[in-house]
């Protein structure tokens, strides 16, 4: 993960005196048209942002996290962790939370100021109710290589205030086709860090003329901005109730297999509100997989306002899930389907639509470990829970003989070893 460092106050206050009578360039479109210019350039009373670096390399832990007090229940977090990963992965229903920013461009310099204020309402994502958040910024796309910048881990609370500040160079020409994405992490004493969800800020739609922009954005899972490529579909409806939908062909896709830079594609095909879904067969070796498909659906015209066409298109995977390769979603309301319709629509991650947000899918096994994880905690048991040994060195394992897996975690002196 890369660093980031803090932007001083005088560099924020800064980006006022130097747009002084500089208006809002922006491109209009139809979803900023009738944005009203947030100007709150009299932002005197901004707490003072941390103005020193962050020296925290990659896959580098930050020394300052073994200041706290070691917890049992963070060891018995790991040990699950190790055995299945899953059983702290978040699903759509277990992302909640907003995180709130302020944002001004300095014209002069050619400068996206970020301050990153404050989370609330997240999900706890250790076992004692509580998470150690952090917020890691970056652009989409990366234009100029700036890299992730992060903050300082806030600890034990689900409503943390940063009030630090993050500067990105981005050229004026560039900001309608760009996305500031903001993910909070649970910081771990032991291994990988924990998602706690992530705002995606579409620049095109906010005004960043003379003043500051400043809201809440709603945390949601992760979006998957490497997914292109277009998807050729055709729609036609015949009465009194049969939607009839091809799927032709797929262009461009992302690479499923990276080293040979190839797909084994398929596409499912649903309509929203109902649970029956038809799948078209795997096409393997190509990024522009054709697949030449015809499915019927049975579609009152009554409930076209409320139905969308669902396609997800997957990489086949031999062993493990298949991967996403993108969705496409036409709500039927806005379609005239007295003609036939062959359209190619774009690919996109599309899992945060409201039509979307069904859970993952878990095993039963995965399932089996979460409740176990979180019973463990509950009732502090085993006993060493209830107090670590932090002088020497100290093994502890977990085993289950149904999953036929086994964990372990080493303590140095009360420090992960």
């Amino acid at each position: 993960m890369g660093t980031g460092a803090s932007t001083s106050r005088q560099q924020w206050t800064a980006a006022d005196e130097d747009n002084t009578a500089v208006e809002d360039v922006r491109p209009r479109t139809a979803a900023n048209a009738n944005l009203p210019t947030n100007d709150m350039t009299g932002m005197t009373k901004l707490v003072e942002a941390k103005n020193k670096f962050l020296k925290i390399k990659s896959k580098e832990k930050n020394t300052a996290c073994f200041q706290k007090q070691l917890d049992g229940t963070d060891i018995i977090k790991e040990l699950y962790k190790r055995m299945d990963p899953t059983v702290t992965q978040p699903d759509s229903g277990d992302i909640k939370g907003d995180i709130q920013l302020s944002l001004k461009y300095n014209h002069k310099q050619q400068l996206l100021l970020v301050k990153v204020i404050r989370a609330r309402d997240l999900v706890p994502r250790d076992l004692n109710g509580n998470s150690d958040p952090y917020a890691v910024l970056d652009l989409v796309p990366d234009m100029n290589e700036e890299g992730q910048k992060k903050t300082g881990y806030k600890s034990k609370t689900l409503n943390p205030v940063f009030n630090e500040i993050f500067s990105f160079q981005l050229d004026q020409s560039c900001i309608a086709d760009t996305k500031l994405r903001v993910a909070v992490w649970d910081h771990d004493f032991f291994g990988e860090d924990d998602f706690n969800g992530e705002g995606v800020v579409d620049l095109s739609t906010i005004s960043l003329g003379t003043g500051t922009y400043t809201d809440w954005f709603m945390l949601q899972l992760a979006t998957d901005f490497s997914i292109k490529g277009e998807l050729e579909i055709s729609l036609e409806y015949e009465e009194p109730e049969t939607l009839i939908v091809t799927i032709h062909k797929a262009f461009n896709v992302k690479a499923g297999n990276t080293l040979r830079n190839t797909s084994d594609a398929f596409v499912k095909c649903a309509i929203s509100g109902t649970s029956f879904q038809y799948e078209t067969k795997v096409v393997s070796g190509t990024l522009c997989p054709e697949f030449e498909e015809t499915f019927e659906f049975t579609v009152p015209p009554e409930e076209f306002s409320s139905r969308a066409v669902l396609f997800h298109i997957f990489d086949k995977e031999a062993v493990g899930s298949n991967n996403s390769l993108g969705q496409v979603n036409i709500e039927l309301k806005y379609l005239d389907l007295d003609e036939p319709i062959r359209k190619r629509y774009p690919l996109a991650d599309l899992k945060n639509e409201s039509y979307k947000r069904a859970e993952w899918a878990q095993t039963a096994l995965a399932q089996e470990f979460r409740e176990a994880m979180y019973a463990h905690a509950l009732y502090r048991h085993p006993i060493f829970l209830r107090g670590i040994e932090t002088k020497g060195r100290k093994m502890y394992s977990l085993s289950s003989r149904g999953a036929g897996s086994s964990s372990k975690v080493f303590l140095v002196n009360g420090i992960p070893g």
